[in-house]
C-alpha cells in the first residue's frame, strides 16, 4: 500500500476515534497530519519487567524524557492537548514503551529545540527522545544510543522554479531551516563550499521551530526548505501537490536517544530495551502506526 494511501486511512480512522474519546488518543495536530488512533501497546512480553532499570535518574523510579513536541509523526500534541504526557508520536510511544520494559514511569518535560541537549547537562531530564541526530558535535557534550535511520531532503514548490536538483544549485539562493542543529551544520558547509567556487553563498534563514521553518516556504518567502525526510514526508501529506522533493541527501544519519556523558547505567538499561523492543516488533509496529516504514529501524552503522 503506498504510504499516503495508508496515512488517508488512518486519518480516517482517528477523527472517528477522536469523537467518541477524551481526546488522549492519536488525532492530527496540524491540517492533515496524522497519527493512530490509539497508541502502540506493548506485547505481553514486552511489558515484563527483564531489564535492570538505571539507578541514576533525577527522580526515582521515573524515566524524564525532555521533548520539543512540534514534529509530527515523532512527537506532536492531539487537539486541544497540551499535557506533555499525552503528548503522542513515534519517540514518545517508543519512550512509554522504554519506560515500561525497564519498570518505570514516563515524564515528558516540553523543551524547545535549542535547549535540549543544554537542559539534559543541566540535569532537567535523564534523556533526550526527540528525533536528534547523532552527531559529533552533540557527542562532545553528550552520549547517544541510535534507534532510527534518516536522512535529509531539499523540498521546493511543485515544478522546482527554481531548478534545484543537486546541493550547488543552492548557491545564491534563499532558504530556511530548524536552527541548531546537524541541518544548520551542513546548509553552512554548503554555503562555504559555494564561496569556495566563486558563487553566491547560501541565504540561510535558521528558525526556532519546523513549523516556523516550512512557514516561509509556504508564504513565498524562501525558494527552498531544507529538513528531514519525516518532517518533510509529513507537511507533503498536509500540502498534496504543492510541494515536491529536489533532491535527497543519502540516508546515511541516525536519530539517537540522547542521556548525560558517562552515565553508563542510564546508556546500557536503553541499549538493552530499545534493541529487546526491537526484537519483539514493538517499535515496528509502532512505526507502522505513524505510516513509517519500519526498515529505518534498521540503524546506519
Amino acid at each position: 500500500m503506498k504510504l499516503a494511501t495508508r496515512l488517508a486511512a488512518l486519518s480516517a480512522a482517528v477523527v472517528l476515534v477522536a469523537a467518541c474519546s477524551n481526546g488522549a488518543s492519536g488525532v492530527p495536530t496540524q491540517a492533515g497530519a496524522s497519527a493512530p488512533a490509539t497508541q502502540a501497546a506493548p506485547t505481553a512480553e514486552a511489558s515484563l519487567v527483564t531489564i535492570a532499570p538505571p539507578t541514576d535518574l533525577i527522580t526515582e523510579g521515573t524515566l524524564t524524557d525532555c521533548v520539543d513536541i512540534e514534529y509530527p509523526p515523532m512527537e506532536f500534541f492531539p487537539p486541544d492537548v497540551t499535557d506533555p504526557n499525552q503528548a503522542i508520536g513515534f519517540d514518545v510511544d517508543a519512550a512509554r514503551a522504554v519506560a515500561d520494559r525497564l519498570g518505570l514511569d514516563l515524564e515528558i518535560r516540553n523543551t524547545a529545540f535549542d535547549a535540549l541537549i543544554p537542559d539534559l547537562q543541566a540535569g532537567r531530564c535523564d534523556i533526550v527522545w526527540s528525533a536528534l541526530y547523532v552527531s559529533e558535535t552533540r557527542l562532545e557534550v553528550a552520549d547517544a544510543v541510535p534507534y532510527m535511520a534518516t536522512g535529509q531532503v531539499v523540498m521546493v514548490p511543485i515544478g522546482n522554479p527554481p531548478g534545484i536538483t543537486q546541493e550547488s544549485d543552492l548557491c545564491g539562493r534563499t532558504i530556511s531551516i530548524q536552527g541548531g542543529g546537524l541541518v544548520q551544520e551542513r546548509a553552512e558547509a554548503a554555503s562555504a563550499a559555494c564561496e569556495a567556487a566563486g558563487s553566491q553563498p547560501i541565504d540561510i534563514q535558521a528558525y526556532e521551530t519546523v513549523a516556523e521553518e516550512l512557514q516561509q516556504i509556504i508564504g513565498g518567502r524562501v525558494e527552498a526548505v531544507w529538513e528531514t525526510d519525516t518532517a518533510v514526508l509529513n507537511f507533503q501529506f498536509s500540502h498534496p501537490n504543492e510541494y515536491e522533493v529536489a533532491y535527497a541527501l543519502p540516508r546515511d544519519d541516525n536519530y539517537g536517544v540522547y542521556y548525560e556523558k558517562g552515565s553508563t547505567d542510564v546508556g546500557d538499561a536503553l541499549t538493552a530495551a530499545i534493541a529487546a523492543l526491537k526484537d519483539d516488533g514493538t517499535l515496528a509496529t509502532i512505526a507502522q502506526q505513524y505510516g513509517m516504514d519500519p526498515a529505518i529501524l534498521e540503524v546506519v552503522e
